[in-house]
């Protein structure tokens, strides 16, 4: 589909990277998830599949996180996935 290929233009983005290789694999998200416990990395959740976790243990986290944010919010077929972010 074109708009995943649009937005992978944007997997310099670790978050990006693994979410264009869930909508590859036909899962979109329904949540993702930003945490820092038990681990820090981020979460995808999906209607019908196992959630799965991308462990981001630098620094870079909240940088990618961020932007993340900004990216996925000029696609609107992903109007429906929530972004979520948990106390850490």
């Amino acid at each position: 589909m074109q708009w995943i290929d649009d937005l992978e233009v944007e997997a310099w983005n670790t978050v990006i990277e693994e979410l264009v290789w869930h909508l590859r694999h036909g899962r979109t998200p329904t949540t993702i998830t930003r945490q820092f416990v038990p681990e820090r990395g981020i979460e995808f959740r999906f209607s019908g599949a196992a959630p799965s976790f991308l462990a981001i243990a630098d620094a870079s986290l909240e940088h990618h996180w961020n932007d993340a944010i900004t990216i996925i919010a000029r696609f609107p077929q992903l109007n429906a996935t929530r972004l979520h972010c948990t106390a850490g």
